[in-house]
């Protein structure tokens, strides 16, 4: 609109002035005829030639011309026939024009004039010739350019309107069309393919991809804090019905309850529950990370701690615990996520390990050119089949009741390398012949 209005005013004052252009050029041959016209009487006046018959010579025809002196502006020393009885002609300047002046007529029609300085032979000084001119002609001219290009720019601004309108309504169609699939999942109404899947199907423009990315990224970390949350609460539920049972079924068989039993079982209610929220709050944390942001931890370091707790907790089984660190073991290796998340992962590996072992657990911490941290757990116990590795990641899955524990371990610490871009994989020990557990785990700082 700005530069709709700066070239309809560029080009209106542009036709302005070729009309005023053009009046001056016609004033400017009309004041040379009139000059050739003029001689300087005896007596020192000014007379025209005699039988000049020309449009200065009918009255009232519109065109005048006035002759005075150069110093004295105010006193005309000869004027055309046309004026016949007239007053003398005033004109004054236009704004818009450096030469043009505007007067009125005698019939008081608009006129426009021009003043041409001239030398009449004999003359003591020189004289300035107005010639007048009628200037209706290039009023109504100059009116009707104008209502032109007022119209033509109105016409240009409701069209450039409706096409804006029309570009709007046509760009903005994809983003309705994601506005009415995320007012479903809102609603909470049924989708046929997941959310994520059916917000990355839309065809939108290349525009709008960099927004249908983070919205489908958003959604899936979404949809994954809400299934991790369900799985948190069917895992703390799971591990809670054992305690309960016991206490319930020592209750059920006297009045009396052992109060050693009692504090025992209790305890383990309370590090359930202890386990449980601190898994919940490195979920808030784990959601509320961006990629490159939060702190990095010493994996290293966390791996030695975990590993000297689980010396003292399995110190009754005489195994041997040992840590296989890189060569540039002086190098920490450093890895941006939550240290709840890590030693939940060592926690559960090593006290799988720890149940299963008949001498020896070896912990491996490695880093990749693929910015990963690789934790490996290798025991020589009896190790698994295929089919018990392929179902180990079942939620309470156990294989052997006799051996104390809730059967989630692989399934948490497996959710939590999804959850930070792994995987966890069972594989059989090529040199301890028992169970061997890979976890990857994307972050590694360089």
């Amino acid at each position: 609109m700005l530069a709709l209005a700066l070239g309809g005013s560029w080009l209106r004052n542009e036709v302005h002035a070729s009309l005023y252009a053009g009046m001056s050029r016609t004033l400017a041959d009309k004041s040379q005829r009139v000059t050739a016209r003029l001689r300087l009487t005896s007596d020192g006046r000014v007379q025209e030639a005699i039988g000049s018959g020309d449009e200065f010579s009918a009255i009232f025809s519109g065109w005048y011309w006035q002759l005075h002196s150069a110093t004295t502006a105010t006193t005309v020393l000869a004027r055309s026939r046309s004026l016949w009885d007239q007053a003398d002609l005033r004109p004054v300047p236009i704004a818009t024009h450096a030469i043009l002046y505007k007067a009125t007529g005698p019939q008081r029609e608009p006129l426009l004039a021009q003043s041409f300085p001239i030398t009449l032979r004999g003359a003591a000084e020189p004289m300035v010739l107005q010639v007048f001119g009628p200037g209706d002609g290039l009023f109504a001219s100059m009116t009707r350019i104008d209502h032109i290009l007022l119209s033509t720019c109105v016409v240009i601004l409701m069209l450039l309107g409706g096409l804006v309108g029309l570009q709007l309504r046509v760009g903005l169609a994809p983003l309705k069309r994601l506005t009415g699939v995320i007012s479903q999942l809102r609603k909470g109404h049924a989708l046929a393919v997941p959310a994520q899947q059916l917000i990355e199907q839309l065809a939108l423009s290349p525009d709008l991809e960099p927004l249908q990315t983070e919205l489908a990224a958003l959604v899936a970390q979404n949809t994954q804090v809400v299934q991790r949350a369900r799985s948190h609460a069917a895992d703390l539920n799971h591990a809670l019905k054992k305690p309960l049972s016991l206490l319930m079924a020592q209750a059920g068989t006297g009045t009396n309850v052992a109060a050693s039993e009692v504090l025992r079982q209790t305890a383990a209610l309370t590090r359930m529950i202890d386990r449980y929220q601190a898994r919940t709050h490195s979920d808030a944390v784990h959601a509320a990370l961006t990629a490159g942001a939060g702190q990095a931890i010493d994996v290293l370091a966390c791996a030695r701690q975990m590993l000297e707790m689980f010396c003292q907790l399995h110190r009754s089984q005489e195994i041997d615990w040992q840590l296989h660190e890189p060569e540039s073991a002086n190098i920490p290796l450093r890895w941006r996520g939550d240290r709840a998340d890590l030693e939940e992962i060592l926690g559960n590996l090593l006290d799988n390990a720890g149940k299963w072992a008949a001498s020896t657990v070896r912990l491996t911490i490695l880093g990749d050119e693929h910015h990963r941290i690789l934790v490996r757990v290798d025991d020589d116990g009896p190790g698994m089949t295929k089919g018990q590795m392929e179902a180990a990641g079942e939620r309470g899955r156990r294989f052997d009741e006799g051996v104390a524990g809730t059967g989630l371990g692989l399934s948490i610490s497996q959710q939590i390398a999804q959850n930070y871009g792994g995987v966890l994989s069972l594989h059989k020990s090529p040199e301890l012949k028992g169970l061997q557990v890979k976890v990857r785990l994307d972050g590694l700082v360089t």
